[in-house]
């Protein structure tokens, strides 16, 4: 239902001060229905909480990606600057009520939580399913966005993930060899996706992110030629407008009345 909407191209986003959301009837449907079930004492299984997190995900194209720049009021050219996902609510990839739907979860032991006091971060995905496993990963990098901004050090972040064993013939012996899972394919993928380079590999089972990595990819270098937007204008609307009457207070207090 959801997922042929979606293949029609019938997935509608609104922007409410600059922020995502997919406006459509199954998925409000299916909100609906958790949260009432949540409010009831149910705790969600991890089939169900990977559906419903699913249905807020957000179309993969260019043309979500413009609809972005255009409500975050700036000029930019993506061709030239395709590694701009870490300036969008959401990181371009999620509705963002899926995060406050994975935190809830995690308060109610439907999922784990992942520390963020550490010096290194480790998320285990090795028993998530696929749309869980991304909004933790995306939740994690937007605790990471709040550190930096409030000037603190990056940890490394460390990825746990299932991985596959499959017997091969070579020259007449057979070998075993250990494949990259589901999990660890979609995870990969949108690491790839949102322009972040990683260490390891999916079938490894292991995948690592330097703070180094994640400071350079939550500032990104722009096109000057392609940009048309001040620093302050990649800040979203509501940033934008306390930004301005703090702006306006300290013009009144700087004025002279001699």
């Amino acid at each position: 239902m959801f997922d042929s909407d979606l293949l029609l191209g019938n997935i509608i986003v609104n922007f409410s001060l600059g922020k995502p959301q997919i406006d459509n009837k199954w998925t409000s449907a299916a909100i609906r229905v958790y949260r009432d079930a949540v409010s009831t004492g149910l705790i969600p299984s991890s089939d169900v909480l990977s559906q419903v997190l699913g249905c807020l995900r957000l179309p993969h194209d260019n043309l979500m990606k413009s609809s972005f720049i255009e409500n975050m009021g700036i000029s930019c050219d993506i061709p030239h600057n395709p590694n701009i996902n870490s300036l969008f609510e959401g990181f371009g990839e999620y509705d963002i009520r899926a995060f406050s739907i994975l935190e809830e979860a995690a308060s109610l032991g439907a999922v784990g939580s992942i520390s963020m006091k550490d010096t290194r971060i480790v998320i285990d995905a090795r028993k998530l399913r696929i749309h869980t496993a991304e909004v933790s990963l995306l939740t994690t990098l937007r605790s990471l966005k709040h550190r930096l901004a409030a000037g603190a050090r990056l940890p490394n972040v460390t990825i746990l993930l299932p991985t596959e064993k499959k017997l091969v013939d070579i020259d007449e012996r057979e070998k075993t060899l250990k494949l990259a899972g589901r999990i660890g394919q979609a995870v990969g993928s949108l690491l790839r996706r949102l322009g972040i380079s990683y260490q390891g590999e999916e079938s490894h089972g292991r995948m690592r992110i330097s703070g180094l990595t994640l400071r350079r990819w939550f500032n990104p270098k722009l096109n000057s030629k392609s940009f048309s937007a001040a620093a302050a204008d990649l800040l979203p609307l509501s940033s934008r407008l306390a930004k301005g009457i703090a702006d306006q207070q300290r013009d009144i207090r700087s004025l002279s009345f001699d």
